[in-house]
């Protein structure tokens, strides 16, 4: 046990049951998608607090409250104001919203989707054809080599899921292409590693 928890280290785990002042917990079921995400959140919240000691100065403390007493999280009262501006006006003195409106719109970071596709054209020009096939114009994506008949596709997105529906059109584009060149094509995600 010692191995893993020591002071002042941040760890994630799963609370099992609660009996009485017992608690019981477990780091073995904590799967690592789950642990990042606790551990990313945990990480956001730290910097929100830290530009509200910083921007508000001595009120953070009443601000604070006020936000606390509606909102459970600091990220929560965040994700609302991204939505709906009449939310910093209320909690956040005049002078300082603008200020917080710009640290609260900063750029989340992009997604990365990849997937690996397969190519064969036994074709005299089957080069060209697969050049053809993978020739894509979007900024966003990327076609890379990685072996004989392999690439891999890497798309940069802002949300997950228009990212998805959008690699699954270029993906049936692609397909769609390859057998219009008389190529066997084959695509599979990429997991994350």
């Amino acid at each position: 046990m010692r191995q893993y928890v020591v002071p002042n280290k941040k760890i994630v785990c799963k609370i099992l049951h609660i009996s009485g002042t017992h608690v019981h917990l477990s780091l073995r079921r904590v799967t690592s998608k789950e642990k990042k995400e606790v551990m990313q959140k945990f990480n956001q919240e730290r910097a929100i607090d830290v530009s509200m000691k910083q921007l508000l100065g001595e009120k953070e403390g009443d601000v604070k409250k006020k936000i606390l007493k509606d909102f459970e999280s600091l990220t929560d009262f965040a994700e609302e104001a991204k939505a709906d501006k009449a939310v910093i006006e209320k909690y956040i003195p005049k002078a300082k919203q603008e200020a917080i409106r710009k640290i609260i719109e900063k750029k989340k970071r992009d997604l990365e989707l990849n997937h690996i596709i397969k190519l064969k054209c036994l074709e005299e020009d089957g080069v060209k054809r697969i050049k053809k096939i993978l020739d894509v114009k979007d900024d966003s994506t990327s076609v890379t080599y990685i072996s004989a008949g392999q690439f891999k596709i890497k798309m940069i997105v802002k949300d997950f899921k228009e990212g998805k529906k959008k690699m699954q059109e270029l993906l049936e584009n692609l397909e769609k292409r390859a057998k219009e060149n008389k190529c066997e094509f084959e695509a599979k995600e990429e997991k994350s590693k």
